[in-house]
């Protein structure tokens, strides 16, 4: 069988301490990679904090030199991994997903293109394309947290071939139906499969509901999390999709629609 095994990471960095948060950032690489995992994705902002109430331009110059301590974790466990954080490109700050391969080379950049909220809003450019990159045998498109409520987002990336969409996520109450209803249904729609990395514990004004999860074509679950940190871990067989959509294939069969 053809595929790849997919690890998230449902936890936080250490807030103001980029070292102890590479440090936590290379521990759970080397979880991920004794498990056997292909490829890790890490929650929205792991690298920087997601909720940062003064965050302006400027404030992130450390971002530019941890990246490539990043890459080279990925490198020293064999992993393509997904990192999310903040960046300030200078005139406009991104809500961002790095994306590693196993070589420690940078594989691209995703911008989240739906800023949720207020505070998102006003400090974030959004982007304005997807990312594709290929781990395994697989293809994989990102997404960042309220993207995935967008279904248009997450069928442009399965009719692009996509079989996985992973989503670097910062979940927080009282939003759990989005985790437990949204996501699989992302999965079954497009018959995909869709790894959701959410954060856990709390930020200033926030309280993060975890509910990590893996879901398969069927919208069913092959890995789900609680509210703690942990360390989700799946088997994604290209089979799987395959056989499902012999059955019957909604991509196949919405292209045959008039004005689909």
């Amino acid at each position: 069988m053809s595929g790849i095994t997919l690890s998230l990471w449902q936890g936080a960095g250490v807030p103001g301490d980029v070292a102890a948060t590479l440090v936590g950032a290379e521990r759970i690489a080397a979880r991920a990679a004794a498990a056997g995992s292909d490829l890790l994705v890490f929650p929205e902002g792991y690298l920087t904090g997601y909720h940062i109430p003064d965050l302006v331009l400027g404030a992130l110059p450390w971002v530019a030199e941890a990246l490539p301590r990043v890459g080279a974790i990925a490198a020293a466990h064999g992993l393509t991994l997904v990192m999310g954080t903040h960046l300030d490109e200078g005139a406009r700050l991104r809500n961002s997903a790095v994306v590693f391969g196993p070589s420690g080379a940078e594989l691209g950049r995703y911008h989240k293109r739906t800023p949720f909220g207020a505070w998102e809003k006003a400090l974030f450019a959004p982007g304005d394309s997807g990312l594709v990159f290929k781990a395994g045998g697989l293809k994989v498109g990102v997404a960042i947290c309220y993207d995935v409520e967008f279904p248009e987002l997450i069928r442009a990336y399965a009719r692009d071939g996509a079989h996985l969409v992973v989503v670097p996520t910062a979940l927080m109450a009282p939003m759990e139906h989005i985790a437990r209803l949204i996501v699989p249904v992302r999965a079954l729609e497009n018959q995909i499969f869709v790894g959701y990395a959410n954060r856990a514990g709390s930020e200033p004004g926030l309280d993060f509901v975890g509910l990590s999860r893996i879901c398969g074509p069927r919208g069913e679950i092959l890995a789900e999390a609680g509210t703690e940190p942990a360390l989700l871990t799946a088997r994604l067989d290209l089979d799987l999709l395959e056989a499902e959509r012999a059955v019957s294939c909604y991509l196949h069969d919405l292209a045959g629609l008039n004005g689909a």
